[in-house]
């Protein structure tokens, strides 16, 4: 590739990025601390159900930013606590990331999956993904990353699935098999869809600009040549 282009290439994932930066379109936050609240369902078929509202302020107040607080782990008798969340992706929204806190705490036992729907298709006793979009053994190595890429990628039976998320419900499952508590914090990001027209202008000037880069490459060569 040519210096001068690569030195200002734009790339299929960044101009998605940057139609998103473009919309003045607000997303709020929500929070769900188990210390608060309570704790999250352990019931697959009966997730505790979260809207990622964008029409208030969250807790955190922070645009776009939706915080899970919660612990798992096995105790005393043997149990594991499992956690499972339901959430709705608004319409005219995506989830674009899922970032591990910087509290996180893993044992090298703890385990995120996704299904698309209101329920956790997957018992615990499963031995495959299948029935996931995705998954992910995290660690505290994953701590203030975006992990939604890794668990994009099919595995195990897994689907896999495209980023952005796209608007719809979704059900998360959580669990660490080792003994003792382990504390999570997961921020679920959302941005609103941008507008065709608004994509469409932001596209045409980047075209426009990657253009003119060209021409002047060119002529700085054909310059160098003379």
């Amino acid at each position: 590739m040519e210096p001068i282009l690569k030195k200002y290439r734009f790339t299929a994932p960044r101009w998605t990025l940057a139609c998103a930066l473009a919309i003045s379109t607000q997303v709020f936050a929500v929070d769900y601390a188990e210390s608060l609240q309570g704790d999250f369902s352990n019931a697959r078929l009966d997730p505790t159900r979260l809207l990622l509202s964008y029409g208030g302020g969250g807790n955190n107040g922070l645009l776009g930013n939706n915080i899970l607080s919660g612990s798992t782990g096995r105790n005393a008798d043997g149990m594991v606590d499992l956690d499972y969340i339901n959430f709705v992706v608004p319409t005219g929204f995506v989830l674009h990331q899922l970032r591990v806190g910087n509290l996180t705490a893993a044992s090298g036992n703890s385990f995120i999956g996704m299904s698309a729907g209101a329920i956790m298709p997957l018992t615990p006793a499963a031995t495959s993904a299948v029935g996931l979009l995705g998954w992910k053994q995290y660690s505290e190595l994953d701590r203030n990353t975006d992990i939604l890429d890794d668990m994009a990628v099919s595995a195990n039976g897994a689907s896999g699935f495209s980023i952005p998320l796209t608007s719809g419900d979704y059900t998360l499952w959580i669990q660490d098999l080792s003994p003792g508590s382990y504390n999570y914090r997961l921020n679920l990001q959302i941005a609103p869809v941008p507008e065709p027209s608004t994509c469409a202008s932001l596209l045409a000037g980047l075209g426009l600009l990657a253009y003119r880069l060209r021409l002047r490459k060119h002529s700085y060569t054909s310059h160098s040549i003379s």
